[in-house]
């Protein structure tokens, strides 16, 4: 389902129409307005984490102004600033998709399983960044791990819609 929120896949039925500040947006550029996070999303393994960090945001504009330094910092990865992300453990590459996701300057985040792969620290760091993510976006996400929810989080069960 949020293959297709996102515009990456077309409904098989229905259609989906975007929509910023009552402009349509044609679903070929929905792409500007999303970011992105899931367990099953690619890294480029033969990056460095700057390398991979410095090309992102060629594509995509940081959100907050954040530096690379700066994110590098606040996913306690300063460290691995040279490490190949192929060399990554599970839970630092989640930490790092999570970390584009929400300093991309984004209108709408998605989040899916977020907790994939986080250590209880790392789950911590999580749950802080998702309380101070850009109050802007609208972040859906979705997991069967209520923890992964902000206490104030809009809750919708799409079984209910079967």
């Amino acid at each position: 389902m949020l293959q297709i929120l996102w515009g990456q896949s077309p409904p098989t039925v229905g259609k989906i129409a975007y929509q910023l500040n009552n402009t349509d947006v044609p679903v070929e550029e929905i792409f500007n307005h999303v970011s992105i996070a899931t367990p099953y999303m690619d890294l480029i393994d033969e990056f460095t984490l700057e390398e991979q960090l410095r090309f992102h945001f060629k594509l995509k504009t940081p959100y907050g102004g954040i530096t690379i330094d700066e994110l590098m910092e606040r996913m306690y990865l300063t460290h691995a600033h040279d490490k190949f992300i192929g060399n990554f453990s599970s839970g630092m590459r989640q930490r790092v998709k999570l970390a584009l996701a929400f300093y991309t300057k984004s209108d709408m985040i998605f989040l899916d399983e977020p907790g994939t792969n986080l250590d209880k620290q790392a789950f911590e760091w999580y749950c802080h960044q998702l309380k101070n993510a850009n109050p802007n976006a609208l972040i859906l996400i979705a997991s069967n791990n209520a923890e992964e929810y902000p206490v104030h989080a809009h809750l919708l069960n799409i079984m209910a819609f079967k």
